[in-house]
C-alpha cells in the first residue's frame, strides 16, 4: 500500500513537470502581474526565479505559498514559504534551503534537485529566501 502511495506521488511529480513543459514560454505571452517586477531583483535572485517558475511553482505555486496546479495531489502538501521557520525540515535561510535542493526531503514529494548545479541551486535558495520574506 505505502508502494502505491509513493508510487502515485511520483506519478503526480512527473504528470506535473510534463504538464507544465513549456509553460515559461506562454507565462510570458500573458503578462501576468507579479508582486514584485524581475528588473527590480538582483540578478542572482532573478536567476533563481527563473529556475524557480520552470521547476518549483507547479508544486509550491507562483509565490510560494503551496499552492501550485500539482499540490493538490500531494502529500504531504507542498511547503509554503511564508510558513515559520520551525515548520521547515531544513530550515528557511539559504543553507537550509540549499540542504533540501541537493537532498530532497525522504518520505515526501520533495525530490533533490542537485542536477541543476551548484549555480543555479545558490539562486534558487536565494529567491526562495526572497518569497519568505515578501
Amino acid at each position: 500500500m505505502k508502494k502505491n502511495i509513493y508510487q502515485l506521488i511520483f506519478l503526480s511529480v512527473i504528470l506535473s513537470l510534463v504538464l507544465n513543459c513549456g509553460k515559461k514560454e506562454e507565462k510570458e505571452a500573458t503578462t501576468e502581474p507579479e508582486t514584485k517586477p524581475a528588473a527590480t531583483l538582483d540578478p542572482e535572485v532573478a536567476k533563481g526565479k527563473e529556475a524557480f517558475d520552470i521547476n518549483c511553482a507547479s508544486c509550491h505555486g507562483a509565490t510560494g505559498a503551496g499552492d501550485g496546479v500539482a499540490a493538490a495531489s500531494l502529500n504531504p502538501k507542498p511547503r509554503n514559504y511564508k510558513a515559520p521557520a520551525s515548520e521547515w525540515k531544513n530550515g528557511n535561510t539559504e543553507a537550509g534551503v540549499l540542504k533540501t535542493l541537493n537532498e530532497g526531503i525522504k518520505g515526501s514529494p520533495m525530490v533533490a534537485y542537485k542536477h541543476l548545479g551548484d549555480d543555479t541551486l545558490k539562486a534558487l535558495a536565494k529567491y526562495v529566501v526572497h518569497l519568505t520574506k515578501n
